[in-house]
């Protein structure tokens, strides 16, 4: 196999035995028919942007790894490349990619190579659509999977710099026990990591507890990094907004399999992820997005939704495999400079004006009030070296508050733009109250010791451990399950909305 027609135009070029390149615009089944002439058991993609520092090394920790953890199996890597597009012709991701899956094979036996195929292409164009995204990436690997016989699908993103090796192995254990156990069922197992406490905001202060509102608290409800078997993953080739195109693909992805009955949810401990650390508290379009494509899941899946809220059951949670099961110990996430004490308060200070009516409209003009005076406040420290560090005192009981009273909303009204610009910037203020808390606990005070400590910011190797179990993932846990309490008061509120609303 040297070259698929696609099309009738010869769309894959080969640049050694084993490894393809593609280009913009992939015809429908190029990638589908690649892969079933391939004879792939197992695909494992990686969407991409800008990631050329990392993917070299994803993919050659990967290639060692599918060697050891598939043995006998065919895997074939497939890159998503957001970076090369028809307006930007940049190569340096690709080039990478392929460098580095040119060298993996080399060192490879002729047994081992024969069981590996790489392919890294844009997916701009794909099914005509030129939406630029994470989104769009995987949704170019989702509709093509159906002209393919793979069994399961692995996706990491294209920034980790974990090995992947010993997350392959808890994945191949996890879709072998899943087999044995389940017959006929979707498995779809989700990632539980740590990850440094300023990082994760939109999975700690949206994604968990909104997964409760399906049943089930899955903490790791955004993580990019999942494992689905090829008929769970059939549940994404239906039309896609466009905030899931771009931002918003990994929490919708979540909720429609905690949404489908079929499908067993696996959440797995897979010790520290190693990335870019995203700045998402930062009231840009990104999170609105995620926000966005989340409230429209839940829309799409309202009558799940509105058994829960109604429900007196115990709140589930998914087959859990601890560090016991998975074999990987806890890591610490380290340290980091994407925290900005004064990028934060400049942002909830001067942005607030344009948040403010969509706040006032979906929770109320009472809270606007409320936080437009603690904006001014907040204003008047900026100039304050030794001020305490704060921002605007919105802790967890009033968040989960605003939360509740914002789904209610969205519910009640369809409202997707004004519900997900309120959230943006509510949560963002919850989130940095956070971490306020958590400097608190490392004993910066004030303003000036948090922009002292921000440049490598973390915590002491020796507290690590019990740091981020007890005051980062047991706030973050204890947090959605306070949600899923208040799920009763959701229904009342939204109730009360729609009446208004007839009146």
């Amino acid at each position: 196999m040297s070259v698929v027609e696609a099309e009738g135009a010869k769309f894959w070029h080969q640049i050694v035995p084993g490894i393809y390149r593609g280009d913009v615009d992939p015809p429908r089944t190029s990638l589908g028919r690649l892969l079933t002439e391939f004879g792939a058991d197992i695909v494992i993609g990686h969407p991409t942007f800008r990631n050329e520092r990392t993917i070299g090394g994803l993919l050659e920790s990967g290639i060692a790894g599918a060697v050891r953890n598939f043995p006998g199996q065919k895997v074939a890597f497939v890159v998503s490349d957001g970076t090369y597009r028809e307006a930007n012709r940049d190569e340096s991701t690709l080039r990478v990619a392929l460098d580095a899956a040119a060298g993996a094979l080399s060192r490879l036996d002729e047994d081992a190579r024969a069981n590996i195929l790489i392919v890294a292409t844009p997916y701009e164009g794909y099914g005509g659509d030129r939406t630029p995204g994470k989104g769009s990436a995987l949704k170019f690997i989702y509709e093509e999977l159906a002209y393919a016989s793979a069994r399961l699908l692995i996706l990491a993103d294209g920034d980790l710099r974990n090995d992947m090796a010993s997350w392959q192995d808890v994945y191949c254990r996890v879709d072998r026990e899943h087999r044995d156990k389940h017959p006929g069922q979707h498995v779809f197992v989700t990632a539980a990591y740590e990850r440094h406490f300023v990082d994760a905001s939109l999975t700690r202060f949206i994604v968990g507890p909104l997964t409760t509102l399906l049943g089930c608290l899955v903490r790791g409800g955004i993580s990019g990094d999942i494992a689905l078997s090829a008929d769970a993953a059939a549940i994404e080739r239906g039309p896609w907004p466009e905030a899931r195109r771009t931002y918003g693909t990994d929490i919708a992805t979540t909720l429609d399999h905690l949404a489908d009955e079929r499908t067993i949810i696996y959440e797995v401990y897979l010790g520290a992820k190693l990335h870019d650390i995203t700045d998402e508290a930062k009231l840009s379009v990104m999170p609105e997005q995620v926000i966005g494509s989340a409230l429209e899941r839940l829309l799409f899946h309202e009558s799940r939704v509105q058994e829960v809220l109604t429900s007196g059951a115990p709140l589930r949670y998914p087959e859990t495999w601890g560090p016991e099961e998975t074999g990987i110990a806890f890591a610490d996430p380290g340290t980091t400079d994407a925290f900005d004490i004064d990028a934060k308060i400049d942002a909830l200070v001067e942005r607030w004006p344009q948040f403010r009516p969509e706040v006032a409209t979906v929770v109320g003009e009472e809270v606007a009030q409320s936080l437009t005076s603690e904006v001014a406040s907040l204003s008047d420290l900026r100039s304050t070296d030794r001020a305490p560090a704060r921002f605007l005192r919105l802790d967890a009981d009033r968040w989960i508050d605003l939360l509740g009273r914002a789904v209610a909303y969205t519910l009640a009204t369809g409202d997707l733009e004004r519900a997900s610009r309120a959230i943006s910037y509510l949560y963002t203020a919850a989130f940095l109250e956070f971490c306020r808390a958590r400097f608190e606990d490392l004993g910066l005070l004030t303003i000036d010791q948090v922009r002292a400590a921000q440049r490598r910011l973390g915590v002491p190797p020796e507290r690590a451990q019990k740091f981020y179990h007890e005051r980062v993932n047991g706030v973050a846990t204890k947090l959605a399950l306070d949600f899923y309490a208040t799920r009763r008061r959701i229904k009342e509120l939204k109730n009360g909305i729609a009446a208004e609303a007839a009146r």
